[in-house]
Protein backbone atom coordinates (compact mmCIF):
# COMPACT_ATOMS: atom_id res chain seq x y z
CA UNK A 1 0.00 0.00 0.00
CA UNK A 2 2.71 2.59 0.90
CA UNK A 3 4.46 1.47 -2.32
CA UNK A 4 1.61 2.67 -4.21
CA UNK A 5 1.03 5.62 -2.35
CA UNK A 6 4.55 6.66 -3.09
CA UNK A 7 4.05 5.84 -6.62
CA UNK A 8 0.87 8.16 -7.04
CA UNK A 9 2.27 10.76 -4.69
CA UNK A 10 -0.58 9.83 -2.07
CA UNK A 11 1.63 10.82 1.05
CA UNK A 12 1.28 13.79 3.51
CA UNK A 13 2.10 16.94 2.84
CA UNK A 14 5.44 17.91 4.55
CA UNK A 15 3.79 21.34 5.69
CA UNK A 16 1.11 19.53 7.06
CA UNK A 17 3.63 16.92 8.91
CA UNK A 18 5.72 19.43 10.26
CA UNK A 19 2.35 21.57 11.07
CA UNK A 20 1.04 18.50 13.02
CA UNK A 21 4.70 17.86 14.78
CA UNK A 22 4.50 21.38 15.52
CA UNK A 23 1.68 21.64 17.02
CA UNK A 24 2.35 18.36 18.93
CA UNK A 25 5.55 19.52 20.31
CA UNK A 26 3.55 22.53 21.43
CA UNK A 27 0.79 20.80 23.14
CA UNK A 28 3.43 18.36 24.52
CA UNK A 29 5.81 21.39 25.91
CA UNK A 30 2.44 22.89 27.00
CA UNK A 31 1.66 19.85 28.98
CA UNK A 32 4.81 20.01 30.67
CA UNK A 33 4.80 23.30 31.63
CA UNK A 34 1.12 22.92 32.90
CA UNK A 35 2.63 19.88 34.43
CA UNK A 36 4.06 22.52 36.90
CA UNK A 37 1.96 25.01 36.96
CA UNK A 38 0.18 26.63 40.13
CA UNK A 39 -3.75 25.88 39.02
CA UNK A 40 -2.61 21.89 38.56
CA UNK A 41 -0.95 21.83 41.69
CA UNK A 42 -3.82 23.26 43.68
CA UNK A 43 -6.39 20.87 42.02
CA UNK A 44 -3.94 18.03 42.47
CA UNK A 45 -3.73 19.54 46.37
CA UNK A 46 -7.77 20.09 46.09
CA UNK A 47 -8.22 16.45 44.31
CA UNK A 48 -6.58 13.99 46.97
CA UNK A 49 -8.23 16.68 50.08
CA UNK A 50 -11.97 16.31 49.00
CA UNK A 51 -11.57 12.89 47.45
CA UNK A 52 -10.36 12.02 50.58
CA UNK A 53 -12.39 9.47 53.08
CA UNK A 54 -11.77 12.20 55.89
CA UNK A 55 -13.33 14.59 53.70
CA UNK A 56 -16.32 12.74 52.78
CA UNK A 57 -16.56 11.40 56.50
CA UNK A 58 -16.42 15.29 57.55
CA UNK A 59 -18.83 16.28 54.89
CA UNK A 60 -21.17 13.75 55.86
CA UNK A 61 -20.81 14.42 59.55
CA UNK A 62 -21.77 18.42 58.17
CA UNK A 63 -24.91 17.80 56.54
CA UNK A 64 -26.26 14.96 59.38
CA UNK A 65 -26.36 17.61 61.96
CA UNK A 66 -28.65 18.62 63.41
CA UNK A 67 -30.20 21.44 66.40
CA UNK A 68 -32.63 18.68 67.61
CA UNK A 69 -30.75 16.06 69.50
CA UNK A 70 -27.06 18.03 69.98
CA UNK A 71 -25.88 19.46 73.22
CA UNK A 72 -27.01 22.52 72.74
CA UNK A 73 -30.50 21.40 72.24
CA UNK A 74 -30.31 19.30 75.23
CA UNK A 75 -29.02 22.32 77.40
CA UNK A 76 -32.07 24.38 75.94
CA UNK A 77 -34.78 21.74 76.73
CA UNK A 78 -33.08 21.33 80.18
CA UNK A 79 -33.46 25.16 80.71
CA UNK A 80 -36.60 26.06 79.80
CA UNK A 81 -37.47 22.62 81.72
CA UNK A 82 -36.28 24.58 84.72
CA UNK A 83 -38.08 27.52 83.54
CA UNK A 84 -41.23 26.11 83.79
CA UNK A 85 -40.64 24.04 87.15
CA UNK A 86 -44.02 25.21 89.69
CA UNK A 87 -40.59 25.80 92.23
CA UNK A 88 -38.54 27.45 89.80
CA UNK A 89 -41.61 30.10 89.24
CA UNK A 90 -42.64 30.04 92.60
CA UNK A 91 -39.00 31.02 93.97
CA UNK A 92 -38.36 34.04 91.23
CA UNK A 93 -41.92 34.86 92.19
CA UNK A 94 -41.30 35.08 95.47
CA UNK A 95 -37.79 36.58 95.13
CA UNK A 96 -38.59 39.86 93.55
CA UNK A 97 -41.77 39.97 96.12
CA UNK A 98 -43.31 43.02 98.07
CA UNK A 99 -44.00 40.03 101.14
CA UNK A 100 -40.30 38.79 100.41
CA UNK A 101 -38.49 42.46 101.44
CA UNK A 102 -40.94 42.77 104.38
CA UNK A 103 -39.73 39.42 105.75
CA UNK A 104 -36.11 40.38 105.16
CA UNK A 105 -36.18 43.95 106.60
CA UNK A 106 -38.01 42.16 110.33
CA UNK A 107 -36.36 38.76 109.71
CA UNK A 108 -33.79 39.25 113.06
CA UNK A 109 -34.76 42.95 113.91
CA UNK A 110 -35.09 43.57 117.47
CA UNK A 111 -39.20 43.84 117.09
CA UNK A 112 -39.28 39.71 116.56
CA UNK A 113 -36.73 39.12 118.80
CA UNK A 114 -39.17 40.83 121.55
CA UNK A 115 -42.02 38.93 120.31
CA UNK A 116 -40.09 36.02 119.87
CA UNK A 117 -39.01 36.15 124.00
CA UNK A 118 -42.80 37.10 124.71
CA UNK A 119 -44.23 33.90 122.46
CA UNK A 120 -41.80 31.91 124.39
CA UNK A 121 -42.90 33.37 128.04
CA UNK A 122 -46.62 32.98 126.96
CA UNK A 123 -45.83 29.07 126.00
CA UNK A 124 -44.06 28.44 129.46
CA UNK A 125 -45.18 26.13 131.94
CA UNK A 126 -45.39 28.67 134.83
CA UNK A 127 -47.70 30.94 132.44
CA UNK A 128 -50.16 28.20 131.70
CA UNK A 129 -50.77 27.62 135.14
CA UNK A 130 -50.78 31.38 135.70
CA UNK A 131 -53.67 31.52 133.13
CA UNK A 132 -55.34 29.11 135.02
CA UNK A 133 -55.41 30.56 138.38
CA UNK A 134 -59.05 30.88 139.87
CA UNK A 135 -60.19 34.71 141.28
CA UNK A 136 -58.14 35.53 144.72
CA UNK A 137 -60.58 36.84 147.81
CA UNK A 138 -59.67 38.00 151.19
CA UNK A 139 -60.45 34.66 152.41
CA UNK A 140 -57.68 33.10 150.21
CA UNK A 141 -55.32 36.34 152.34
CA UNK A 142 -52.91 35.68 155.41
CA UNK A 143 -55.18 38.37 156.63
CA UNK A 144 -57.92 36.54 156.64
CA UNK A 145 -56.82 33.40 158.82
CA UNK A 146 -55.48 36.65 161.21
CA UNK A 147 -59.28 38.08 161.59
CA UNK A 148 -60.72 34.56 162.20
CA UNK A 149 -58.07 34.28 165.50
CA UNK A 150 -58.88 37.44 166.12
CA UNK A 151 -62.95 36.84 166.20
CA UNK A 152 -61.75 33.79 167.85
CA UNK A 153 -59.91 35.59 170.68
CA UNK A 154 -62.43 37.85 170.99
CA UNK A 155 -65.01 35.48 172.26
CA UNK A 156 -62.37 34.10 174.52
CA UNK A 157 -63.25 34.33 178.37
CA UNK A 158 -59.91 33.87 179.40
CA UNK A 159 -59.33 37.45 177.27
CA UNK A 160 -63.07 38.84 178.22
CA UNK A 161 -61.37 38.39 182.15
CA UNK A 162 -58.01 38.93 181.24
CA UNK A 163 -57.02 35.73 182.66
CA UNK A 164 -54.11 34.33 179.85
CA UNK A 165 -51.96 37.30 179.81
CA UNK A 166 -50.72 35.95 176.50
CA UNK A 167 -53.82 35.58 175.12
CA UNK A 168 -54.92 38.90 175.63
CA UNK A 169 -51.52 40.07 174.20
CA UNK A 170 -52.20 38.17 171.13
CA UNK A 171 -55.73 39.86 171.15
CA UNK A 172 -54.61 43.21 171.30
CA UNK A 173 -51.91 42.72 168.70
CA UNK A 174 -54.47 41.31 166.15
CA UNK A 175 -57.05 44.22 167.45
CA UNK A 176 -54.55 46.67 166.40
CA UNK A 177 -54.08 44.79 163.01
CA UNK A 178 -57.78 44.11 161.98
CA UNK A 179 -58.38 48.38 163.03
CA UNK A 180 -55.47 49.38 160.81
CA UNK A 181 -56.72 50.85 157.23
CA UNK A 182 -54.55 48.63 155.88
CA UNK A 183 -56.32 45.46 156.95
CA UNK A 184 -59.53 47.21 156.36
CA UNK A 185 -58.93 48.17 153.09
CA UNK A 186 -57.38 43.95 152.36
CA UNK A 187 -61.01 43.32 153.94
CA UNK A 188 -62.88 45.00 151.47
CA UNK A 189 -60.47 44.10 148.30
CA UNK A 190 -62.31 42.80 145.16
CA UNK A 191 -61.59 39.52 144.07
CA UNK A 192 -57.95 39.19 142.44
CA UNK A 193 -58.28 37.53 138.74
CA UNK A 194 -55.57 36.59 136.00
CA UNK A 195 -56.09 39.83 134.12
CA UNK A 196 -55.13 41.10 137.43
CA UNK A 197 -51.91 39.69 136.87
CA UNK A 198 -48.47 41.15 135.13
CA UNK A 199 -48.84 37.61 132.81
CA UNK A 200 -51.77 39.10 131.77
CA UNK A 201 -50.22 42.31 130.62
CA UNK A 202 -47.20 40.75 128.75
CA UNK A 203 -49.90 38.33 126.75
CA UNK A 204 -51.65 41.48 125.87
CA UNK A 205 -48.04 43.25 124.96
CA UNK A 206 -47.37 39.96 122.75
CA UNK A 207 -50.91 40.40 121.71
CA UNK A 208 -50.60 43.75 120.27
CA UNK A 209 -47.23 43.42 118.94
CA UNK A 210 -48.31 40.66 116.84
CA UNK A 211 -51.15 42.67 115.24
CA UNK A 212 -49.00 45.11 113.45
CA UNK A 213 -49.66 44.57 109.49
CA UNK A 214 -45.95 44.30 109.20
CA UNK A 215 -45.83 41.40 111.87
CA UNK A 216 -48.94 39.69 110.63
CA UNK A 217 -47.28 39.50 106.86
CA UNK A 218 -43.79 38.61 108.40
CA UNK A 219 -45.42 35.40 110.27
CA UNK A 220 -48.09 34.58 107.35
CA UNK A 221 -45.31 34.83 104.95
CA UNK A 222 -43.02 32.42 107.34
CA UNK A 223 -45.26 29.93 107.59
CA UNK A 224 -46.43 29.89 103.54
CA UNK A 225 -45.58 27.31 101.29
CA UNK A 226 -44.02 30.18 99.32
CA UNK A 227 -41.45 31.41 101.97
CA UNK A 228 -41.19 27.05 102.44
CA UNK A 229 -40.45 26.84 98.60
CA UNK A 230 -38.05 29.72 98.62
CA UNK A 231 -35.56 28.62 101.01
CA UNK A 232 -35.61 25.01 99.56
CA UNK A 233 -34.67 26.26 96.26
CA UNK A 234 -32.80 29.03 96.81
CA UNK A 235 -29.09 27.35 97.38
CA UNK A 236 -30.06 24.28 95.79
CA UNK A 237 -28.50 22.23 92.79
CA UNK A 238 -31.28 23.01 90.86
CA UNK A 239 -31.23 26.71 91.02
CA UNK A 240 -27.63 26.42 90.46
CA UNK A 241 -27.49 24.56 87.22
CA UNK A 242 -30.72 26.78 86.17
CA UNK A 243 -28.40 29.69 86.52
CA UNK A 244 -25.30 27.89 85.01
CA UNK A 245 -27.58 26.84 81.90
CA UNK A 246 -29.35 30.35 81.61
CA UNK A 247 -25.68 32.01 81.20
CA UNK A 248 -24.37 29.49 78.83
CA UNK A 249 -27.54 30.30 76.75
CA UNK A 250 -26.79 34.02 76.49
CA UNK A 251 -23.03 33.00 75.20
CA UNK A 252 -22.43 34.13 71.66
CA UNK A 253 -20.85 30.71 71.12
CA UNK A 254 -24.15 28.79 72.26
CA UNK A 255 -25.94 31.41 69.56
CA UNK A 256 -23.09 31.02 67.12
CA UNK A 257 -23.98 27.24 67.30
CA UNK A 258 -27.43 26.93 67.65
CA UNK A 259 -27.56 28.97 63.77
CA UNK A 260 -25.27 27.05 62.73
CA UNK A 261 -27.35 24.05 63.60
CA UNK A 262 -30.35 25.86 62.66
CA UNK A 263 -29.02 26.82 59.19
CA UNK A 264 -29.66 24.12 56.31
CA UNK A 265 -26.96 25.17 54.01
CA UNK A 266 -24.15 24.76 56.67
CA UNK A 267 -22.25 22.98 54.19
CA UNK A 268 -22.45 25.45 51.70
CA UNK A 269 -20.33 28.61 53.94
CA UNK A 270 -18.35 25.97 55.51
CA UNK A 271 -14.28 26.12 53.81
CA UNK A 272 -14.70 22.93 53.08
CA UNK A 273 -17.83 23.34 50.43
CA UNK A 274 -15.58 26.65 49.00
CA UNK A 275 -12.49 23.94 48.57
CA UNK A 276 -14.90 21.56 46.93
CA UNK A 277 -16.54 23.99 44.47
CA UNK A 278 -13.08 25.37 43.95
CA UNK A 279 -12.01 21.60 42.97
CA UNK A 280 -15.41 21.49 40.73
CA UNK A 281 -14.63 24.65 39.25
CA UNK A 282 -11.24 23.06 38.22
CA UNK A 283 -11.56 19.99 37.29
CA UNK A 284 -14.20 21.28 34.82
CA UNK A 285 -11.79 23.77 33.29
CA UNK A 286 -10.88 23.06 29.82
CA UNK A 287 -6.92 23.52 30.75
CA UNK A 288 -7.65 20.42 33.73
CA UNK A 289 -9.48 18.51 31.13
CA UNK A 290 -7.19 18.80 28.38
CA UNK A 291 -4.30 17.85 30.73
CA UNK A 292 -5.42 14.63 32.10
CA UNK A 293 -7.17 13.49 28.78
CA UNK A 294 -3.72 13.96 27.48
CA UNK A 295 -1.68 12.62 30.08
CA UNK A 296 -1.65 9.22 30.51
CA UNK A 297 -2.30 8.96 26.67
CA UNK A 298 -0.28 7.46 24.16
CA UNK A 299 -0.30 11.24 22.15
CA UNK A 300 3.01 12.08 23.30
CA UNK A 301 4.62 8.45 22.88
CA UNK A 302 6.65 9.62 19.74
CA UNK A 303 8.08 12.52 21.89
CA UNK A 304 8.27 10.59 25.25
CA UNK A 305 10.51 8.80 23.56
CA UNK A 306 12.99 9.84 21.79
CA UNK A 307 15.34 12.19 23.34
CA UNK A 308 17.18 15.24 20.51
CA UNK A 309 20.52 14.43 20.19
CA UNK A 310 21.70 16.31 17.86
CA UNK A 311 19.89 19.38 15.57
CA UNK A 312 20.15 22.39 13.41
CA UNK A 313 17.73 24.97 12.16
CA UNK A 314 20.36 26.33 10.53
CA UNK A 315 19.45 30.14 12.02
CA UNK A 316 23.03 31.23 12.23
CA UNK A 317 24.33 33.50 9.00
CA UNK A 318 26.67 30.34 7.77
CA UNK A 319 27.32 26.70 9.24
CA UNK A 320 27.68 26.35 12.89
CA UNK A 321 31.62 25.49 12.87
CA UNK A 322 31.23 23.81 16.16
CA UNK A 323 28.90 21.35 14.89
CA UNK A 324 29.64 20.71 11.13
CA UNK A 325 32.91 20.22 9.40
CA UNK A 326 32.99 21.92 5.63
CA UNK A 327 35.27 18.98 4.24
CA UNK A 328 35.72 15.52 4.41
CA UNK A 329 36.19 14.43 7.91
CA UNK A 330 39.37 12.73 7.04
CA UNK A 331 40.52 15.76 5.60
CA UNK A 332 40.16 17.98 7.64
CA UNK A 333 41.81 15.49 10.58
CA UNK A 334 44.78 14.39 8.37
CA UNK A 335 45.20 16.76 5.49
CA UNK A 336 43.31 19.94 7.34
CA UNK A 337 42.45 20.26 4.00
CA UNK A 338 39.23 19.87 1.18
CA UNK A 339 40.06 17.15 -1.18
CA UNK A 340 37.55 15.10 -3.63
CA UNK A 341 37.73 11.27 -5.12
CA UNK A 342 39.37 10.84 -7.97
CA UNK A 343 36.07 9.80 -9.90
CA UNK A 344 34.26 12.98 -9.04
CA UNK A 345 33.50 15.58 -11.80
CA UNK A 346 32.90 17.99 -8.49
CA UNK A 347 35.52 19.64 -6.00
CA UNK A 348 34.61 20.27 -2.68
CA UNK A 349 34.92 24.11 -1.52
CA UNK A 350 35.85 24.81 2.00
CA UNK A 351 32.97 27.56 2.06
CA UNK A 352 32.39 28.82 -1.85
CA UNK A 353 29.49 26.24 -2.53
CA UNK A 354 27.71 26.61 1.20
CA UNK A 355 25.43 29.22 2.45
CA UNK A 356 22.50 29.69 4.72
CA UNK A 357 19.83 31.91 3.63
CA UNK A 358 16.57 31.99 5.62
CA UNK A 359 17.38 29.46 7.82
CA UNK A 360 17.97 27.39 4.95
CA UNK A 361 21.24 25.73 4.44
CA UNK A 362 22.26 25.74 0.55
CA UNK A 363 25.25 23.19 -0.81
CA UNK A 364 25.87 24.24 -4.41
CA UNK A 365 26.80 23.08 -6.89
CA UNK A 366 27.79 24.56 -9.98
CA UNK A 367 30.15 24.66 -13.35
CA UNK A 368 33.33 26.11 -12.20
CA UNK A 369 37.07 26.01 -13.19
CA UNK A 370 39.14 24.96 -10.17
CA UNK A 371 42.17 23.15 -9.22
CA UNK A 372 42.02 20.66 -5.97
CA UNK A 373 43.16 17.93 -4.34
CA UNK A 374 41.81 14.12 -5.09
CA UNK A 375 42.00 10.88 -3.18
CA UNK A 376 43.05 7.79 -5.38
CA UNK A 377 43.82 4.74 -3.67
CA UNK A 378 46.37 3.57 -6.14
CA UNK A 379 48.21 7.27 -6.14
CA UNK A 380 47.14 8.72 -3.05
CA UNK A 381 46.70 12.55 -3.02
CA UNK A 382 47.07 14.55 -5.76
CA UNK A 383 46.16 17.92 -7.38
CA UNK A 384 43.65 17.75 -10.29
CA UNK A 385 41.25 20.38 -12.54
CA UNK A 386 37.48 20.48 -12.03
CA UNK A 387 34.97 22.05 -13.77
CA UNK A 388 32.68 22.00 -11.08
CA UNK A 389 32.38 22.62 -7.47
CA UNK A 390 30.10 22.01 -4.90
CA UNK A 391 29.78 21.64 -1.14
CA UNK A 392 30.17 19.00 2.02
CA UNK A 393 29.12 19.40 5.86
CA UNK A 394 29.50 16.87 8.20
CA UNK A 395 29.45 16.14 12.16
CA UNK A 396 32.62 13.71 12.29
CA UNK A 397 34.31 15.78 14.77
CA UNK A 398 31.37 17.06 16.89
CA UNK A 399 28.59 14.42 16.96
CA UNK A 400 28.39 10.67 16.63
CA UNK A 401 25.11 7.76 17.61
CA UNK A 402 24.89 4.68 16.80
CA UNK A 403 20.55 3.95 16.39
CA UNK A 404 18.13 6.40 16.58
CA UNK A 405 15.80 8.96 14.52
CA UNK A 406 17.70 10.18 11.78
CA UNK A 407 15.64 12.90 9.63
CA UNK A 408 15.90 16.12 7.93
CA UNK A 409 13.79 18.50 5.47
CA UNK A 410 15.54 18.22 2.40
CA UNK A 411 14.55 19.24 -1.12
CA UNK A 412 17.01 17.33 -3.02
CA UNK A 413 16.43 19.64 -6.53
CA UNK A 414 17.60 19.18 -10.13
CA UNK A 415 17.81 15.09 -11.26
CA UNK A 416 20.95 15.76 -13.18
CA UNK A 417 22.69 16.64 -9.53
CA UNK A 418 23.96 13.93 -6.84
CA UNK A 419 22.76 15.69 -3.40
CA UNK A 420 22.74 13.41 -0.38
CA UNK A 421 22.19 12.64 3.29
CA UNK A 422 24.08 10.06 4.62
CA UNK A 423 25.35 8.33 7.43
CA UNK A 424 28.70 6.74 7.48
CA UNK A 425 31.37 5.67 10.25
CA UNK A 426 35.37 5.60 10.42
CA UNK A 427 35.43 3.12 7.15
CA UNK A 428 33.88 3.56 4.11
CA UNK A 429 31.51 0.88 4.94
CA UNK A 430 28.82 0.63 6.57
CA UNK A 431 27.17 3.39 4.55
CA UNK A 432 23.79 4.72 5.05
CA UNK A 433 22.42 7.15 2.51
CA UNK A 434 19.27 8.26 3.99
CA UNK A 435 18.27 9.65 0.58
CA UNK A 436 20.28 10.74 -2.34
CA UNK A 437 19.31 11.79 -5.67
CA UNK A 438 20.71 10.33 -9.17
CA UNK A 439 19.67 9.20 -12.59
CA UNK A 440 16.53 11.35 -11.71
CA UNK A 441 14.97 9.52 -8.94
CA UNK A 442 15.46 9.23 -5.36
CA UNK A 443 17.94 6.80 -3.96
CA UNK A 444 17.89 4.84 -0.46
CA UNK A 445 21.05 2.64 0.16
CA UNK A 446 22.38 0.83 2.41
CA UNK A 447 26.01 -0.10 1.81
CA UNK A 448 26.43 -2.81 4.54
CA UNK A 449 30.82 -3.75 3.60
CA UNK A 450 32.32 -4.06 0.36
CA UNK A 451 30.02 -5.36 -2.47
CA UNK A 452 27.32 -5.80 -0.54
CA UNK A 453 24.73 -2.96 -2.02
CA UNK A 454 20.74 -2.73 -0.68
CA UNK A 455 18.96 -0.04 -2.69
CA UNK A 456 15.47 1.20 -3.36
CA UNK A 457 14.30 4.77 -5.61
CA UNK A 458 11.13 6.49 -5.97
CA UNK A 459 9.91 8.82 -8.60
CA UNK A 460 11.53 12.38 -9.73
CA UNK A 461 8.10 13.85 -8.16
CA UNK A 462 9.88 13.71 -5.00
CA UNK A 463 13.15 15.76 -6.00
CA UNK A 464 11.69 19.12 -6.74
CA UNK A 465 9.93 20.18 -3.18
CA UNK A 466 11.02 19.56 0.74
CA UNK A 467 10.19 16.40 1.64
CA UNK A 468 11.15 15.29 5.34
CA UNK A 469 13.61 12.15 5.24
CA UNK A 470 13.86 9.48 7.84
CA UNK A 471 15.92 6.70 9.27
CA UNK A 472 14.87 5.07 11.79
CA UNK A 473 17.34 2.87 13.11
CA UNK A 474 17.51 -0.49 15.96
CA UNK A 475 20.24 -2.93 16.25
CA UNK A 476 17.75 -4.82 14.30
CA UNK A 477 16.78 -3.12 11.37
CA UNK A 478 16.97 -0.02 9.17
CA UNK A 479 13.57 1.95 7.88
CA UNK A 480 13.68 4.52 5.36
CA UNK A 481 10.42 6.84 5.07
CA UNK A 482 9.66 9.91 3.30
CA UNK A 483 6.87 12.11 4.83
CA UNK A 484 6.24 9.11 7.64
CA UNK A 485 5.41 6.90 5.16
CA UNK A 486 8.05 3.67 5.03
CA UNK A 487 9.84 3.33 1.48
CA UNK A 488 12.46 0.45 2.65
CA UNK A 489 13.06 -1.72 5.17
CA UNK A 490 16.37 -3.82 5.57
CA UNK A 491 16.64 -6.29 8.61
CA UNK A 492 19.96 -7.63 7.32
CA UNK A 493 23.52 -6.07 7.75
CA UNK A 494 22.09 -3.41 9.82
CA UNK A 495 24.95 -1.17 10.92
CA UNK A 496 26.35 -1.81 14.72
CA UNK A 497 28.65 0.98 15.07
CA UNK A 498 28.56 4.83 15.69
CA UNK A 499 28.20 6.69 12.47
CA UNK A 500 28.21 10.44 11.71
CA UNK A 501 25.80 12.23 9.41
CA UNK A 502 27.13 14.21 5.97
CA UNK A 503 25.29 16.47 3.29
CA UNK A 504 27.03 16.87 0.22
CA UNK A 505 25.92 17.64 -3.36
CA UNK A 506 28.09 16.87 -6.41
CA UNK A 507 27.49 16.07 -10.13
CA UNK A 508 27.77 12.48 -11.97
CA UNK A 509 27.74 14.03 -15.63
CA UNK A 510 28.49 17.96 -16.42
CA UNK A 511 25.40 20.36 -15.70
CA UNK A 512 24.60 23.34 -17.95
CA UNK A 513 24.10 25.59 -14.57
CA UNK A 514 23.62 26.25 -10.97
CA UNK A 515 21.68 23.87 -8.48
CA UNK A 516 21.46 23.56 -4.86
CA UNK A 517 20.65 21.13 -2.46
CA UNK A 518 18.31 22.72 0.63
CA UNK A 519 18.55 21.21 4.05
CA UNK A 520 15.57 23.29 6.22
CA UNK A 521 16.72 21.59 9.51
CA UNK A 522 18.34 18.36 10.16
CA UNK A 523 17.24 16.50 14.13
CA UNK A 524 18.84 12.98 15.20
CA UNK A 525 16.75 11.79 17.97
CA UNK A 526 17.81 8.85 20.54
CA UNK A 527 15.40 5.83 21.64
CA UNK A 528 14.80 6.33 25.27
Amino acid sequence: MSTLKLMLGMIPSTSKIEQEEKALIAEYEKMIAFAGSEALARYNVLHESVNSAGFMQKKKEIESLAYKGSEEHARETEFMGLQKAKDIVSYFRTEGSALLKNFQSLDGSARIKDIEDLQLFVQSPEFRQKEKMKPVTFKDTEEYGKWLEFKKLKKDKEVKKNLNPEKVKRFSELQSLVTSSAFLLKKNMKPVTFRDTPEYQKLQELKTKKSASDIVSYYRFRNSKEYHNYTGVKDSARLKRYHELQEYLKTKEFTERKEYLLDKRRFEKSEMFKELKEYETLKSSPDIKWYFSVKDSNKFDIIKNRKLTFSDEFDGPAPDSSKWINKYYWGDKLLHDSYSIATDLHYYTPSDNLEVRHSVLRIITKPQKITGKVWDSSKGFYNKDFNFTSGIVNTGASFRQKYGIFSAKIKLADHNVRNAFWLIGNRITPHVDVCRSGNGKVWFDLFSSPGNHYKKSIGSRYLSDFYIYTLEWTPQSLIWKINGVEVMRQTTGVPQEEMYINLAGGVDKPIGGISSMEIDWIRVYQEK
